[in-house]
């Protein structure tokens, strides 16, 4: 049975936004698509794409359209995560569980990541038209979000054992029923 120790990785992983210019070698950048490749997919329907972003000029169309500068760009490697929606119903969750396995083995790494995009918005809606165009992901494919992968130029201390963890928030098997 896991120990609170045992999740030491879960409470390292935290949003890295101020990346060195270093490069991300293409032996990480596959251990990364290897960890998303492996996330879980409602009945192992496997609807996601991934489109790695390396040249720069990309990178500044995404930021301006987004508005999201300057860790986009200066970010060595953007995954856009995409997803075929006629595939699956629930792409948006497989995609999500891919970002996140990604997220941990960054961690694991010793590379950074952000989570970037916040899919509804009127600067997402036009993110994802300057990437259909720019990058030629098509119409039928959704973006479900954006990832930037880097070495860090910040360092966040992990999260302590129970940081997180509001017990307000923890109902069990009623939403009166707290323990606290």
């Amino acid at each position: 049975m896991a120990k609170k120790n045992d999740l030491k990785l879960f409470r390292a992983r935290r949003t890295i936004r101020r990346f060195t210019a270093e490069d991300v070698s293409e032996e990480d950048l596959e251990a990364l698509l290897e960890a998303g490749s492996v996330a879980p997919s409602r009945l192992d329907r496997r609807p996601l794409h991934y489109v790695i972003i390396r040249n720069s000029d990309t990178k500044a169309k995404i930021a301006e359209a987004l508005r999201v500068r300057p860790y986009i760009e200066e970010a060595p490697v953007v995954i856009a995560v995409c997803a075929n929606p006629a595939l699956s119903d629930t792409w948006e969750m497989d995609g999500s569980a891919a970002i996140e396995n990604m997220l941990l083995a960054a961690t694991k790494l010793g590379l950074g990541g952000a989570w970037v995009g916040s899919k509804g918005s009127a600067l997402w809606d036009q993110t994802v038209q300057v990437m259909r165009q720019t990058m030629g992901i098509p119409a039928n494919i959704e973006v479900v979000s954006l990832v930037c992968f880097g070495h860090p130029a910040e360092e966040k201390k992990p999260y302590e054992p129970g940081e997180k963890m509001d017990r307000y928030r923890l109902h069990y098997d009623h939403w009166d029923n707290l323990k606290l």
